[in-house]
């Protein structure tokens, strides 16, 4: 799913998934970045924010020729905007949590950590008024 995802980043989530554009995005938007023709080791950027698989489709996919790398731009921010950006996440994963996945699910969906999940339904809780009762 691509919606709401500019230029570049949607062609990203199109060859790798959503949560590859996402991290790439989070990390490196607003530069430019290099995808090697054949992604590196372990330790290269590419494959240590989206992992081995995920890496090597966005090197085919951008690579000049299948022999040369290619220079992108990241944009800055998911649909303009820093708050644009959280606001959608925050959406995306309050409409993971009302389907009933877990933590754990949610945060492999989106490309987050599972304490940004827990983080995430504490601050939800708070808003709705959803928050633990008193014990005493």
């Amino acid at each position: 799913m691509t919606r709401g995802l500019p230029g570049v980043l949607a062609e990203i989530a199109e060859v790798a998934g959503e949560a590859a554009a996402l991290k790439i995005a989070a990390r490196f938007g607003g530069q430019r970045v290099y995808f090697p023709a054949r992604p590196g080791a372990a330790d290269h950027w590419l494959v240590a924010t989206v992992g081995p698989d995920a890496a090597a489709k966005l090197c085919a996919h951008f690579s000049v020729d299948r022999k040369r790398g290619n220079r992108i731009e990241i944009p800055l921010h998911v649909g303009g905007s820093y708050r644009q950006f959280l606001r959608a996440i925050s959406e995306r994963l309050h409409a993971l949590d009302q389907e009933g996945m877990s933590s754990r699910e949610i945060a492999a969906r989106l490309g987050l950590t599972q304490r940004t999940v827990h983080r995430h339904r504490g601050r939800h809780r708070g808003k709705t008024g959803d928050d633990q009762k008193s014990l005493f």
